[in-house]
């Protein structure tokens, strides 16, 4: 018999303050290989919808270890500034390694700090963003007056997250599939439905224009970032008790099998919610 439902029980992010830094790092190897994968062109078309440029002042909320936030330091260079903030001192000493490795230190800021009280100033960034981290924030709603708050009048507000519940792999059991993915997207993210209500938190939060896009991520290799985050979920679900470990066992070497035989295909949707703050709205909902 399985626990009563906690969601966000067995949550890698919980408690990020006190990640040491051996945790930190493998977290961080896994973070950028999802990276170099298929998400690249994804995450290029959001910085192009917030129009992160030359000159622009870009915040990234949940900056972990700086996988996204080069990408906006290069692009704000020069001229502009990224702000990036995290709750993890252990990631953060992380992204300034890398900032520093790749010559991205002197456009970009790091401050610990939490998603629901950002350490920022009103109203003063061209665009605010947040990848892959709204699912992992408990009570992540409360967190969208604030992303609106550090936005500038005519700025914008972006939330690029994974929706859980659509994961596919290519597996021979369908049903103890199905109950895999329904314990992951339940109990390793605080809410992993957070993002299908962005367009209506949004709206409350006084944003305007509020558009969403799907981005259908797919790999191929049992190594690569999906297939690594099933394999959790079955030890997940396993240890709560929705599936049983013979169950486990069984289901991780049929998926061993795919990724050896090459005929391996995961991956999920993520969406992008994105709006306008308005010119009326001088310091957030």
């Amino acid at each position: 018999m399985s626990q009563t439902l906690t969601y966000g029980d067995h949550d890698q992010f919980r408690n990020p303050e006190a990640m040491d830094e051996v945790r930190a790092r493998d977290i961080a190897a896994r973070l950028e290989s999802h990276s170099a994968s298929e998400a690249t062109a994804a995450r290029a078309a959001v910085l192009d919808a917030l129009d992160v440029g030359p000159g622009a002042q870009v915040l990234e909320v949940g900056c972990g270890t700086g996988a996204v936030l080069r990408i906006i330091a290069a692009r704000v260079a020069p001229g502009g500034r990224a702000v990036g903030v995290d709750p993890s001192p252990a990631l953060l000493a992380i992204a300034r390694e890398q900032l520093e490795a790749e010559g991205l230190a002197s456009y970009a800021e790091l401050h610990q700090g939490d998603a629901r009280a950002l350490p920022v100033p009103d109203g003063v960034f061209d665009a605010v963003l947040a990848v892959n981290v709204m699912l992992h924030v408990p009570q992540g709603e409360t967190a969208i007056p604030e992303l609106v708050r550090a936005a500038r009048p005519g700025g914008m507000v972006g939330i690029y997250d994974r929706d859980n519940d659509t994961f596919l792999v290519s597996h021979p059991d369908r049903a103890l599939t199905r109950r895999i993915i329904a314990a992951g997207s339940d109990r390793t993210a605080m809410n992993s439905w957070l993002v299908r209500a962005a367009p209506r938190l949004f709206r409350q939060a006084g944003l305007v224009d509020v558009r969403a896009r799907g981005f259908a991520l797919v790999e191929q290799s049992g190594e690569a970032a999906f297939a690594p985050m099933l394999r959790r979920w079955a030890d997940a679900a396993a240890d709560v008790g929705e599936i049983s470990k013979p169950e486990r066992d069984a289901w991780l070497a049929a998926l061993d099998a795919e990724a050896a035989a090459g005929t391996l295909v995961v991956g999920v949707t993520h969406l992008f919610v994105w709006g306008t703050k308005p010119p009326q709205l001088s310091s957030g909902a």
